[in-house]
């Protein structure tokens, strides 16, 4: 039930309601304001002026204090000193509320218009000119709102799309924004990629020059890998981590095809990058595997990945040496396939990766991989 406005007692117009009416743009042009018979009504903070539903019989102006425009709740508006509200519900809608007008400070002063006392006023069609002004100023001002908000939706949508992929933001909206991302046992294909001893360079370089080189080599990594239906999960260092998601009947040969002609792509672009007379080498390992996939970190601060024992697969096939070798060419290549990633592979391919090695790994013992 809303709370019943306290009635301040019947005066002669007072300077500060007079004041109201006249900034308030609802009586311009009109000779005689005090026919309108204003009832000024004192409220505190969490006064209900009208609900949602309720018959619209009347305006109000506000004489000091603000009024939130609630629904559900949530506010969507706030009324300032000196403007007017519940006037568009005198015109439409069956003369019902749409909003709840709740005081949002401790304390307000409101003059209540009666619907009937601007009906009956001699200059009445001006009084509803004013109204239909002042109920235009309203709805520019909420078109240029809505214009900002939608830039800044803009904005912050690509700021997201440059934080994140787009499979995490797909599993980000199906979660809903109260909770963190469901987690899923899936299987995937994951990247590893890292370039070769650049991190000798970085004493030698100017600051610019290496954030320019690291961008070159990433945007060498990344475009491949967007293009052949990766998504890239994180940059670490001079390292990269992306993956392939799949469904759970889908055959992943053609997937795993698209990821090595990513592998392919870029580590010939990356071999095209100079540092002087030096070239620089990019080494990836691409495994395929069940992962656990969702957002991982603390409660105020996550990231969606992926996580698991293929996860770890991945990264230590990429940090292979040739110190590392147990069996096979002690010449380790820059692109290294998983024996479950080739075996999803077509046999011509498989014939171009078909050297056999196995290391060892750090923390996982013995790896089979194939250059």
């Amino acid at each position: 039930m809303a709370k019943k406005p306290g009635i301040v007692s019947r005066y002669a117009m007072r300077p500060r309601y007079e004041t109201a009416l006249v900034a308030s743009g609802l009586v311009d042009d009109i000779a005689d304001i005090g026919a309108l018979d204003p009832r000024p009504c004192r409220l505190s903070e969490g006064d209900v002026v009208c609900q949602r539903g309720d018959a619209a019989e009347s305006l109000w102006i506000i004489v000091l204090g603000a009024v939130a425009v609630r629904e559900d709740n949530r506010t969507l508006f706030t009324r300032q000193r000196h403007e007017v509200v519940g006037e568009q519900n005198l015109l439409g809608n069956g003369c019902r509320r749409w909003y709840d007008l709740v005081v949002s400070e401790s304390q307000a002063e409101l003059l209540e218009l009666d619907k009937a006392r601007i009906e009956q006023h001699p200059q009445a069609d001006l009084i509803w000119r004013n109204i239909a002004k002042i109920i235009s100023l309203k709805l520019k001002d909420a078109s240029l709102k809505t214009s900002t908000l939608s830039r800044q939706l803009q904005d912050d949508t690509q700021i997201l799309r440059a934080y994140t992929n787009e499979y995490a933001l797909a599993r980000r909206l199906q979660s809903g924004g109260g909770r963190q991302t469901d987690y899923k046992v899936e299987r995937a294909i994951v990247w590893f990629s890292d370039v070769v001893d650049f991190s000798r360079y970085i004493d030698q370089l100017a600051p610019n020059r290496t954030a320019d080189i690291v961008q070159r080599f990433f945007n060498e990594q990344s475009t491949p890998i967007l293009a052949h239906g990766g998504h890239i999960d994180k940059f670490m260092g001079d390292g990269m981590m992306a993956f392939w998601p799949l469904a759970s009947d889908e055959p992943a040969g053609s997937k795993c095809t698209e990821a090595l002609r990513a592998a392919e792509q870029a580590t010939k672009a990356v071999a095209e990058i100079r540092i002087g007379s030096h070239s620089l080498h990019l080494r990836v390992g691409l495994h395929i595997g069940m992962v656990l996939s969702g957002d991982f970190g603390s409660t105020s601060r996550h990231q969606f990945t992926l996580i698991g024992p293929e996860v770890n697969k991945a990264a230590r096939l990429e940090q292979v040496h040739s110190k590392d070798v147990m069996k096979g060419p002690s010449h380790v290549g820059a692109i290294r396939l998983s024996a479950e990633f080739r075996d999803e592979l077509g046999e011509p391919v498989k014939k171009r990766y078909g050297r056999n090695i196995v290391a060892e790994a750090k923390n996982i013992g013995e790896i089979e991989f194939y250059c």
